[in-house]
């Protein structure tokens, strides 16, 4: 195995694990979901601050009009996520977003399509690649037992779209900067943008009042989880650098829903997750890692 794949993928899996610390946070503080994704990027803005200061800036205009694009949507994609979650469900929302891998599997190709040539020159690798990253997406939907609703499709149809696009977006922005601390770098211009756009729909369209924005459970969740997130981007942006396709990052990067069934079966909580699926998912990522060091 190339030392590059084997580097993204320990990435890719530490990466991982400092998500299953987001929701589990969240879970327990229960804080408002705008005003949390709000301070979480502060946090990300403050600390990653420093490193921008001592780096050399890229100086590609790309880098920040696609860091500006890719900014732009995420934030809606947060919204529409919040809005929609109390309408249709948690689960209904985890088991719709993974078909979004499947999307950026193929239009990545349009991206990279050299990529998709050295595919084609190994058959039997790139059969077991797209096999791997289908059956991910089966075991990720398959966590949950709740039916998938049309209701639920047509309110996230967005959100499926941006889960695509986004990463796609984010790994082209990075390769216009050579820079050794370019995932900080792209955090902190990203979350400025981000920061931007929420400000302006706060001001516009739904105000966010000050006992909700300066609420203990705001400012605690947003500290708590504003550093494990800059710990996780910088991880997932540096895996995604050497990453050849986005697509098969994400295939780690689902191993984070094995980590929260074990906690909660090491905790004594309730959980109606299907042990099955995350072990499968495991699977995939264990066959990923075999797949690529042929």
């Amino acid at each position: 195995m190339e030392a590059t794949t084997l580097l993204w993928i320990m990435l890719g899996f530490g990466a991982s694990l400092l998500n299953t610390a987001i929701p589990l946070t969240q879970e327990k503080i229960k804080a408002n979901g705008l005003a949390l994704a709000i301070w979480i990027k502060i946090v990300i803005v403050a600390l990653s601050l420093p490193v921008v200061l001592l780096s050399d800036l890229p100086t590609n205009p790309a880098f920040y009009i696609l860091t500006a694009i890719s900014g732009a949507i995420w934030c809606v994609n947060d919204v529409i996520y919040f809005r929609t979650v109390p309408v249709v469900g948690a689960g209904v929302v985890s088991r719709i977003l993974p078909a979004s891998v499947i999307i950026a599997f193929v239009v990545w190709f349009f991206f990279d399509p050299d990529l998709l040539f050295k595919y084609l020159e190994q058959p039997w690798q790139a059969a077991g690649l797209t096999a791997i990253v289908f059956l991910s997406v089966f075991f990720a939907i398959s966590m949950k037992s709740c039916p998938i609703t049309w209701q639920g499709i047509q309110l996230l149809w967005f959100v499926v779209l941006a889960a695509a696009i986004g990463p796609l977006i984010d790994k082209l922005s990075l390769g216009h900067t050579a820079s050794s601390e370019a995932p900080f770098v792209f955090m902190f211009f990203q979350a400025l943008v981000m920061l931007a756009f929420w400000s302006i729909f706060i001001l516009i369209k739904k105000p966010l009042p000050k006992t909700i924005f300066l609420a203990p459970s705001s400012l605690k969740g947003g500290a708590i989880i504003g550093v494990v997130e800059t710990m996780k981007l910088a991880l997932k942006f540096q895996a995604l650098i050497y990453c050849e396709h986005p697509a098969l990052l994400s295939v780690i990067l689902f191993t984070d829903a094995l980590w929260i069934i074990l906690y909660y079966r090491l905790t004594g909580r309730e959980d109606h997750s299907k042990i099955w699926a995350g072990l499968g998912l495991v699977g995939t990522a264990a066959a990923l890692v075999l797949v690529k060091s042929l």
